[in-house]
């Protein structure tokens, strides 16, 4: 059959004209995540290319002098042979490094980022036009993402990461409040390199290192909260556009006039190609990045069972880290299944479309061909090796438990 492509328009900015439109382009349906992502100088525009380098660099630098005083810390303990403190580093430390690296990874894909928004802010405009019910489709999707992959997903990420600088203000306001003698907590307690571990708490280190992490935080909140999101928020529209393909088929096949009924499923023909190369482009977008959280995730998991049962105490910081980390990976896992679930079934809605009520036999050879085409699974892989889907989930959870109780042992 042959292949069918809707051209892309660019992303411009709101007319006055356009303000008033139901369904609007992707950084006004999605406001938290796209201010997230030009903070975290994730936003892909091409024009702000060099500004988004100068940022990079920037944070690089800035964010530079806390993993090192963390990687001496560490360094320092493996030679005392403090395991537990090297854990408790590598699980604060690890994962931000892997936002830092998530700046650069998302800045080397950044071309088919771009293309994924501007299909989207077409399919947004083009949803304007539809009928009610095709709107209605759109809108309960919309809103489902709006609610979990935006709303939901950033308190989560605030939630974990807060919990750090928040336990530390208040123990520390508590400690000065109702004790004589009281004591200061860092927001991640390190040892301040080439001195006794005390001096720590000597001011002003330990205002200048306390405001610091507290800018190191809003970072790491930033980072996650952007880039995660931006995952769930293409797959949700991928399975949108599969649904609104199959409503339109169903509209094609009430048509009387074999002319008008052909050029409805010609409309799904296109939605159903520019589908797959959405797909191919979110499979390129984040192949790179599923892989490293299989396995950062796995070890983030292991460091805080370990760090709670093995270290000084149950800490609720690390429980509440231990929660966000399996959503990190749960939420991926559970959007490629739902992409394959969607894909699956729009073979069946293909078939149930009422195509036995058409007398046309070009029609039913073209929907003969589309049933097959949707047999073929859609899947995102991670390392373009293993795909993600919800038996990854568990497999990933019970090999955390494994690694664990081998660091037990």
């Amino acid at each position: 059959m042959k292949s069918f492509r809707r051209k892309e328009s660019s992303t411009l900015p709101l007319s006055p004209a356009t303000e008033d439109l139901e369904f609007k382009p992707f950084r006004e349906t999605y406001k938290i995540i796209t201010f997230t992502m030009i903070v975290g100088m994730l936003y892909p525009t091409p024009n702000t290319e060099v500004c988004r380098v100068v940022g990079i660099l920037t944070i690089l630098v800035t964010m530079s002098p806390v993993c090192i005083v963390a990687m001496l810390d560490m360094w320092n303990s493996w030679f005392r042979g403090d395991i537990i403190n090297i854990i408790r580093h590598t699980t604060v430390i690890g994962p931000f490094l892997g936002a830092i690296f998530k700046m650069m990874l998302f800045f080397y894909s950044r071309k088919e980022a771009w293309s994924i928004i501007k299909k989207m802010d077409a399919d947004h405009a083009r949803c304007n036009t539809l009928p009610e019910p095709h709107k209605e489709i759109a809108r309960r999707h919309i809103q489902n993402t709006q609610y979990y992959s935006e709303k939901c997903w950033s308190i989560t990420v605030a939630t974990c990461v807060l919990t750090f600088p928040l336990t530390a203000v208040i123990l520390t306001f508590y400690n000065y409040a109702c004790k004589d003698e009281p004591v200061k907590y860092m927001i991640h307690d390190i040892d301040k390199p080439f001195s006794p571990k005390e001096d720590r708490f000597s001011s002003p280190y330990f205002e200048i290192m306390f405001f610091y992490m507290a800018y190191c935080s809003v970072f790491y909140i930033i980072s996650f909260t952007g880039f995660d999101a931006f995952f769930g928020i293409t797959i949700n529209h991928a399975c949108m556009k599969m649904e609104l393909a199959c409503r339109t088929m169903e509209d094609a096949m009430l048509e009387r006039d074999r002319g008008s009924r052909r050029r409805r499923m010609l409309d799904v023909i296109v939605e159903q190609n520019d589908l797959f190369r959405m797909v191919e482009l979110i499979q390129e977008t984040f192949a790179i990045w599923l892989g490293i959280i299989v396995i950062a995730t796995m070890l983030q998991i292991c460091n805080c069972m370990y760090q709670i049962i093995e270290g000084y105490g149950i800490d609720p910081r690390y429980l509440v880290f231990i929660v966000g980390a399996i959503a990190h990976i749960y939420l991926p896992c559970r959007y490629a299944a739902k992409l394959q679930v969607s894909a699956l079934d729009v073979a069946t809605h293909l078939y149930c479309c009422g195509w036995e009520r058409v007398y046309d036999e070009q029609a039913r050879k073209m929907i003969l061909f589309m049933i097959a085409r949707a047999q073929i699974p859609m899947k995102i892989t991670a390392f373009n090796m293993f795909d993600f889907d919800m038996e990854l989930f568990v497999s990933i959870l019970q090999t955390s438990y494994s690694v664990f109780t081998l660091l037990r042992s």
